[in-house]
């Protein structure tokens, strides 16, 4: 498949049809050549890859490779990105270097589409943006190239929600090369609102004008799956009912790894929500600190709008503030970036509600972890993953959050508490523990320990959604030209 333009969907219908093709009994791996996204996780090897092929990786009941993703780009700056290949860091480059030649980074993406060819039956290839931004046919790489070295058959996604879907659809096939477009096999239109039904003469007219059928029309769901191009879909600025908990989050420009707040929307009085206006701080009980790829940066942003005196204030006046990663780096008292990791400058006071200093190193530490909780449950086990160039340290009082490591995994003092952790949130009881703390504090009643939904049963729910969402006899032939492809294995691209 491939997409009329960037965040009409593709990564999670990427997902969904590898849940699918797996659960019809299909040895089925996602694939997208290259990445340009904040949200990464990391292999059980400790490598480095994007949360979108991670995600799809598990929907297909595969164990993430980066061999999938072997290309990543995690913007700094406005022109210049940190390259990930194959799992490491290969350095920081500006736009204009990087797109001076691409064809070394080509062959490194298609080896890895070769080595999943060779080791899979079913590969769903994932584009990125547009398949016709014919300006950049010369070096991109990530959409037909990709498609036409496997010969993948072709379906094109469109986003009904932002509208203009026929001029979406008609002309992303308009300039498609006659080549490619003789493989692609439909349409899917996505997101759409309201009754299905009152699309059918829509169904019929872009039937006609593309000479095409339209695959599935994918009613509107918050699936609660992680999208590539945007943070957790949860709302902005929005004040909560009464009697619930108020937990705001932070949205700065290079927030990364939303998902792990995801598990706060298990809790039925928690009312959850982005935060960039200063005036709402105030009101907030529980203030949030996502991680960052450009901590540095995005504090500057957070001290130019207002939020870090707002924040600091609301503190005093008895909130509690949560940081993970780069949130938990923000709430030190000093930020040392000399080796120009964080996309701003050398050197920036922190928030000064946690007494620990970050220095950052050029080495990434990147791996699955596991530790005991010292506070708020002690023994407790607790897993995830760390993927950060920050080495912090205590620089006064606290306690730290396990056991048997310091400030380098995470520390707490007085109604501050950080963590290098992701997944933290994802352990119903460190995070049933932790809320009633901050729930007792602010007068609300003790709640049991709440159990999230499990990303399996986040993903299966999704996927039925999309199977449903198909037209007629569209997912049955779909199937038949899956198994009865004469290459090795059929591949499908599913485009932004």
């Amino acid at each position: 498949m491939l997409g009329t333009a960037s965040d009409v969907g593709k990564s999670v219908v990427t997902a969904g049809l590898c849940r699918l093709l797996a659960d019809a009994g299909m040895d089925v791996v996602p694939f997208k050549a290259q990445n340009m996204a904040n949200q990464a996780g990391v292999t059980r090897g400790g490598l480095e890859m994007p949360r979108a092929q991670i995600l799809q990786a598990h929907a297909a009941r595969q164990e993430p490779h980066v061999d999938m993703g072997p290309i990543l780009l995690k913007p700094v700056t406005h022109t210049g990105a940190q390259v990930i290949v194959l799992g490491k860091v290969m350095g920081h480059v500006e736009a204009s270097q990087y797109f001076a030649d691409t064809s070394g980074l080509a062959a490194i993406a298609e080896a890895a589409l070769r080595r999943l060819a060779d080791r899979h039956d079913v590969i769903v290839l994932e584009g990125a943006g547009s398949p016709v931004e014919i300006n950049l046919w010369p070096r991109d790489f990530v959409n037909l190239r990709s498609a036409r070295a496997v010969n993948a058959a072709l379906i094109l996604v469109a986003d009904i929600d932002r509208g203009g879907v026929f001029a979406q659809a008609i002309g992303t096939l308009d300039l498609l090369p006659a080549d490619d477009w003789g493989r692609v096999l439909g349409i899917i239109v996505n997101r759409f609102r309201g009754d299905p039904a009152l699309f059918e003469d829509g169904v019929s007219m872009l039937e006609q004008l593309t000479g095409l059928p339209v695959l599935a029309v994918v009613p509107y769901l918050d699936h609660g799956l992680d999208e590539e191009d945007r943070p957790l879909s949860i709302p902005i600025n929005t004040r909560a009912p009464a009697g619930m908990l108020r937990a705001g989050a932070l949205l700065g420009p290079s927030v990364s790894n939303t998902d792990d707040l995801a598990p706060l929307l298990a809790e039925p009085d928690v009312h959850l929500s982005w935060i960039t206006d200063p005036r709402l701080v105030a009101e907030q009980d529980l203030l949030i600190l996502p991680a960052s790829k450009a901590t540095v940066a995005d504090l500057v942003h957070h001290a130019a709008s207002g939020l870090c005196h707002a924040v600091r204030e609301a503190h005093r006046e008895g909130a509690w503030a949560l940081g993970l990663c780069g949130g938990y780096q923000m709430l030190g008292t000093s930020l040392d970036d000399r080796a120009g990791t964080e996309g701003g400058p050398r050197s920036w006071p922190g928030l000064g509600l946690l007494p620990i200093g970050t220095v950052f190193e050029p080495l990434k530490r990147t791996q699955q972890s596991r530790c005991v909780s010292a506070w708020p449950v002690p023994g407790r086990s607790l897993v995830g993953y760390e993927i950060h160039h920050g080495r912090s340290h205590a620089t006064g009082g606290g306690e730290p959050l396990v056991l048997e490591a310091g400030a380098e995994i995470g520390w707490r003092h007085d109604r501050a508490v950080g963590c290098y952790l992701h997944g933290l949130l994802a352990d119903d009881e460190w995070r049933g523990a932790f809320l009633n703390v901050v729930r007792k504090d602010r007068g609300y009643c003790l709640r049991s320990v709440r159990v999230a939904d499990p990303i399996d049963l986040r993903i299966d729910r999704w996927a039925q959604h999309l199977r449903r969402s198909f037209r007629g006899d569209a997912w049955a032939r779909l199937l038949a030209t899956v198994q009865g492809s004469s290459t090795p294995g059929l591949r499908a691209g599913a485009g932004e």
